[in-house]
């Protein structure tokens, strides 16, 4: 189509070109289930109404399957889930599309094999029951897919080095003293994964019945893996979406029986859907394009729809994603655009037009910012910064997970300490700020605490820098509109000694602006750089914003 429409070919060739179009589809990422052409030709059917939406169902074989893990795995893979297509009929495309969909899965849904990895096996040549077990490598003997030789364990890693496409799953397990295998009753070998199966179970075009096994770390995705492949491919079973089930026998006597093929169900709420998208649909007509979309829908009264997800709809975890659903089947573009009821004039809070403006004024004096997190230590807060006496300032969690995060900050110094210690490598001046807020006990709001916007910085070089900090304060605030008090400026700032524990007495100032303190600076002390691990002298300043918004 490219050469006919560029015109690059002669005339004779041209003719010859099909006039057929070509369409390019572009599936979500969380639909699985449209990753194959058999699949994504079965939900067009039913969004067309040419079929129903199909019923994917287990039956019993006359003989149970069984698989069997070993504790062995559990620090390899330690999950499995099985399933076995019964009578499939193969043709050169439907076999080349059952290759490709394992390929796609295993690059999105399983992540490159690294939560889940695939084996597919011709029934007809191993005999349950299965086991799946860890075993020393040099007790490992196989025929791999696409070879001709023998590979033992001990060599396995240094031949598929060499293959670039299976070179890349092998940090999965080259530093594993065991290899995870699954084998049959007899002990041969169908798989090593997650890297390649054996040969000696390999899946032609004339195999009729298929043995799916998916080993994992993760076992709900290896259920919706399997999931995806049974309603694919059983599609080409004698007895259409019909599969037989295995039970995975656990070392810790845990029985499951897989696939899991069990239909999920919710109500959803006509009125709310309605509201969401921007329509005005009744439950009837709602539940029909469910339908279309692959969900069965009952309408339960005239403003609730039971929906039951079907197996292969991994991506319905909520209401929200039905009302997705129906839009989608409504059609995006028959949606009526409408003017909201209405008319505001929006603007940027006035908290946070301060703070990008002391952000600017920060990062132009060649500052970088820095963001630590709101929650910290007790030690953090107060015993490395010498602050004791504050702790009745603090709004403590009740029951902390970890001690890191026990209280919320209220200081944003501590923070930016540990950062000067983190980036202690870097060449100097470290010359960093933050501005957020700190959360402080205060009885008269009704949460019994209230947060303040604030803005900090610090100075780490080879000497200390007051000057330099004091010259950043006096930016900052001359920025904020208040400048030096003098006969002139009767409402401008002015410093006064201070006595706080954290910095070094005599080389730190207190910040007043109309009576109120509203900051901080001076050179750290001794002890708390001591305390944070910081081997040269740091100067800070701390100001509070709120009287500035």
């Amino acid at each position: 189509m490219a050469a006919k429409e560029q015109k690059t070919l002669d005339k004779k060739k041209l003719q010859a070109l099909s006039d057929t179009p070509i369409y390019k589809i572009d599936l979500p990422a969380n639909r699985y289930d449209l990753l194959s052409i058999e699949s994504f030709a079965v939900a067009l059917k039913v969004f067309m109404g040419d079929m129903p939406p199909p019923v994917y169902k287990a039956i019993e074989p006359p003989t149970p399957h069984e698989m069997v893990v070993s504790e062995s795995v559990r620090a390899v893979r330690p999950y499995v889930v099985c399933a076995v297509l019964r009578n499939v009929t193969f043709s050169p495309a439907s076999y080349k599309s059952f290759i490709d969909l394992q390929d796609k899965l295993h690059q999105n849904l399983c992540r490159k094999r690294t939560l889940v990895s695939v084996g597919t096996h011709d029934m007809d040549t191993v005999k349950g029951p299965f086991k799946y077990d860890a075993v020393p490598r040099k007790e490992i003997d196989f025929v791999p897919l696409k070879e001709e030789q023998v590979l033992n364990g001990e060599n396995f890693i240094e031949h598929y080095q060499k293959d670039l496409q299976l070179c890349k799953f092998l940090h999965m397990i080259e530093k594993e003293p065991n290899f995870p295998l699954i084998r049959d009753a007899d002990d041969v070998v169908m798989s090593l994964p997650p890297i390649i199966n054996s040969r000696h179970s390999q899946i032609t075009l004339d195999t009729k019945n298929i043995f799916i096994e998916a080993t994992a770390v993760d076992e709900y995705k290896a259920n919706v893996c399997i999931n995806q492949i049974i309603a694919a491919f059983s599609y080409y079973c004698k007895e259409q979406f019909t599969v037989e089930p295995v039970t995975v026998k656990y070392a810790d006597g845990r029985q499951v029986v897989t696939p899991d093929l069990s239909t999920k169900e919710m109500e959803c709420k006509v009125d709310w859907m309605n509201r969401s998208i921007g329509i005005e649909w009744g439950a009837e007509d709602m539940a029909r394009c469910l339908t279309k979309m692959l969900l069965e829908a009952t309408v339960k009264d005239a403003n609730t729809i039971s929906v039951k997800v079907p197996p292969t709809r991994s991506d319905i975890l909520h209401q929200v994603d039905v009302m997705e659903d129906v839009a989608i089947a409504y059609g995006y573009n028959n949606i009526v655009k409408k003017a909201p009821p209405t008319l505001s004039v929006g603007k940027q809070e006035p908290h946070s037009k301060l703070s990008h403006m002391v952000r600017m004024e920060f990062a132009q004096a060649g500052y970088n910012e820095a963001l630590t997190l709101s929650l910290a230590s007790y030690d953090d807060c107060f015993v490395k910064m010498r602050k004791e006496k504050d702790l009745a300032l603090a709004v403590s969690i009740a029951n902390p997970q970890t001690p890191e995060f026990q209280m919320c900050r209220i200081s944003l110094l501590p923070g930016l300490m540990r950062t000067v210690f983190a980036s202690i490598a870097t060449p100097v001046p470290i010359k960093l700020f933050e501005v957020s807020d700190v959360v402080l006990k205060d009885a008269t709001q009704d949460t019994g605490s209230r947060n303040e916007r604030r803005a900090a910085a610090v100075y780490c070089s080879t000497s200390s820098a007051l000057d330099t900090i004091h010259g950043l304060m006096d930016h900052v605030l001359q920025m904020l509109g208040c400048a030096p008090k003098s006969a002139a400026q009767p409402d401008g700032y002015r410093i006064a000694p201070s006595e706080d524990a954290a910095f070094f007495p005599g080389r730190q100032a207190e910040v007043f602006v109309k009576g109120q303190k509203v900051g901080i600076f001076g050179i750290i002390h001794p002890q708390v750089l001591k305390a944070f691990g910081v081997g040269m002298p740091v100067t800070a300043m701390e100001l509070n914003l709120e009287p500035f918004v």
